[in-house]
């Protein structure tokens, strides 16, 4: 099982400070790398007042840059809003400057694709053929291609990608539907950090049985919210109450249904949400749940967001970094 991290891309309220942010989100990965994580995503948000990263590529392609054997991927862009040319291109690009370290996540995005041009209705036919486009322009030297959104004739994508076929492709999922179409036409599955334990295998095995049934590959990378600290204290102290103020807007659309409160803040508590949903406490205790975790999802990957954007700052953030490489990876590695 590989690790990864999740990068906070978020500067609230206003993106007053997101140059700063994206900054030290690129040395958190260099730092990750340098600690044993294999992987490092980024998500991708538009006409976000806090600065939410727009472009998921434009900062893989930072990644890339700035470490050298770290997995970069997008977790998930917003497909609909691009096109899938366009895309197969930057991609093509960005798995050349990593030498073929590059994991494209794609997911349907939000509703309102108006600023661009996009049409509501049939979104999932058009998300659809654009990954059949990104595989076809990966594939071969040129390819056409006829469909109900897009019509291509004898186009040719250069620079060629590293990764034979092309980088692999995750499809972020929240549905039956949207589960069954990332094993159908998929790679991988990434998940969300916020449904619990049971949920996501629940979800995991409807996926990996429609992608057995499509005799394709799979992979489940489980995210979650994660903090390690010598105290739990410190974890109770210094990290969770970010991460309280990351849930309360879900909270308040209703998702946390198995644990659902009155809504009021003060009831939300660290020993309510914690029970498998987060994975925080000492070494002993984080290497605890990841084991549960691998052993009840089967999962291939495990991406962490340390730094929601309400914090931890930036230093502890790369403390917490550093402690989790030096006594959790070292556990998975040896067994």
């Amino acid at each position: 099982m590989r690790f990864g991290i999740v990068l906070n891309i978020q500067s609230p309220p206003r993106g007053e400070n997101i140059a700063t942010v994206y900054e030290e989100a690129l040395r958190e990965a260099e730092a990750a790398e340098k600690s044993g994580f294999e992987l490092a995503v980024v998500g991708e948000h538009h006409h976000s007042p806090d600065g939410y990263l727009p472009s998921a590529l434009t900062f893989c392609a930072a990644l890339a840059a700035r470490t050298s054997k770290l997995v970069v991927g997008s977790d998930v862009m917003q497909l609909p809003m691009w096109h899938p040319v366009h895309v197969a291109e930057i991609a093509s690009v960005i798995d050349n400057i990593s030498r073929g370290r590059l994991v494209l996540g794609v997911g349907l995005g939000q509703k309102d694709r108006s600023a661009f041009g996009i049409p509501k209705k049939d979104i999932v036919a058009r998300f659809e053929e654009s990954v059949e486009i990104l595989r076809r322009a990966w594939r071969s030297e040129t390819f056409s291609f006829t469909g109900q959104h897009f019509e291509l004739e004898n186009v040719r994508v250069s620079p060629r990608p590293v990764q034979p076929g092309g980088p692999p492709i995750w499809i972020g999922a929240l549905s039956k539907p949207g589960l069954e179409r990332a094993g159908r036409i998929g790679d991988g599955w990434p998940t969300d950090n916020l449904q619990s334990l049971a949920t996501i295998k629940q979800w995991a095995e409807t996926y990996r049985e429609i992608a057995a049934e499509r005799g394709h590959r799979s992979e489940v990378a489980v995210a979650r919210s994660a903090w390690i600290a010598e105290t739990r204290n410190e974890v109770e102290e210094k990290w969770w109450p970010c991460v309280k103020a990351f849930h309360q807007p879900y909270i308040r659309i209703g998702l946390f249904k198995d644990i659902a409160a009155d809504g009021e803040p003060s009831h939300w508590s660290f020993e309510r949400v914690a029970p498998n949903r987060l994975i925080a406490g000492r070494p002993d205790e984080v290497i605890r749940e990841i084991e549960r975790y691998r052993a009840g999802i089967a999962c291939e990957s495990m991406i962490f967001l340390f730094r929601h954007p309400q914090g931890p700052d930036h230093t502890e953030v790369l403390k917490c970094i550093e402690l989790f490489g030096r006594e959790v990876i070292p556990h998975f590695r040896r067994s």
